[in-house]
């Protein structure tokens, strides 16, 4: 089990990470092209490796496959959109802080969807986590009143749905196709759903004024966020419980805002702080009655 909640905090760490990674690549390359590009890159290093650990042949029901769509849809394409949009008109900070609801998120599908029992220490993580995203978006300085700051949070926001939605999927899907299976096949479906607004994208753009650097984060980014995330977070979904595994969504804020402040310079306002209490607050709720519920069991 250990092994498992380590696979699910690594997967959350890059995903936060590359928030602030994106951030600066969609500033160089359009969100659509960029993101094509990532899955191109995902399928190359994955249909070899598919093949090679033999698992290039399944028999998925149909039902099977619809979860996959949806899988794709949701926690690929609307994430990637409202994330890499919503992070042009708020800062990579705030944008790392809003993801700290994921853990909530998860836990009311986990309950709508799954059927897991919703605790009251659910409940009170909810709460902490609207009252942190409402600080951050309707309060601070003039930044965070702008209604460009205020749109890109709501994208952001979006996206920590989709990724939710993601993870339910996941678990409906656990124990059915292998998580390597689900990585390859939610790449190549993601890649078809990005396509046409790739190609719109790309005729239009200027190739030429890309730096250099700019295409080796892309290969980092495409690396972590397509192929090694994925698999992580597939291999640690199926061994525990769709709210539990929401918890570890929390390494996103942490990573997402030390990137930020570290390397693109962006402030940390006291707002911020605030903000990151409250969510940080619902995470630490959930993760100590958890604790606190597996003690009794063992005893």
């Amino acid at each position: 089990m250990l092994f498992a909640y380590i696979q699910l905090a690594l997967s959350m760490a890059l995903v936060g990470m590359n928030i602030s990674i994106g951030k600066e690549m969609v500033s160089h390359v359009p969100v659509f092209l960029f993101s094509e590009l990532r899955f191109l890159i995902a399928i190359a290093i994955l249909l070899p490796l598919l093949f090679w650990r033999g698992e290039w042949k399944s028999s998925w029901s149909k039902e099977e496959g619809s979860v996959l769509f949806w899988q794709s849809f949701f926690g690929v394409f609307l994430f990637s959109v409202c994330m890499l949009y919503g992070v042009q008109w708020t800062t990579a900070t705030a944008a790392g802080i809003i993801t700290s609801t994921v853990p909530a998120c998860i836990a009311l599908f986990s309950f709508w969807i799954l059927k897991e029992k919703l605790q009251l220490n659910n409940m009170l993580a909810i709460a902490l986590s609207v009252g942190g995203i409402s600080l951050i978006t309707f309060t601070g300085g003039a930044q965070e009143q702008s209604l460009a700051s205020m749109l890109g949070n709501l994208l952001v926001f979006l996206a920590v749905v989709s990724e939710a939605l993601f993870t339910i999927f996941a678990k409906r899907l656990s124990g059915k196709i292998t998580p390597f299976q689900m990585t390859a096949a939610i790449n190549a479906i993601s890649f078809v759903m990005f396509l046409p607004f790739a190609i719109w994208e790309a005729v239009r753009f200027d190739w030429g004024a890309v730096p250099a650097h700019i295409w080796w984060l892309l290969l980092y980014y495409a690396v972590t966020a397509s192929v090694l995330s994925f698999f992580l977070w597939y291999n640690g979904v199926a061994k525990v419980e769709a709210s539990k595994a929401g918890l570890f969504t929390g390494m996103m804020p942490i990573s997402a805002a030390l990137v930020a402040v570290l390397f693109l310079n962006e402030a940390f306002t006291w707002m911020h702080g605030v903000g990151m209490v409250l969510v940080l607050a619902s995470i630490f709720v959930g993760t100590q009655r958890i604790r606190r519920t597996e003690t009794r069991i063992e005893g």
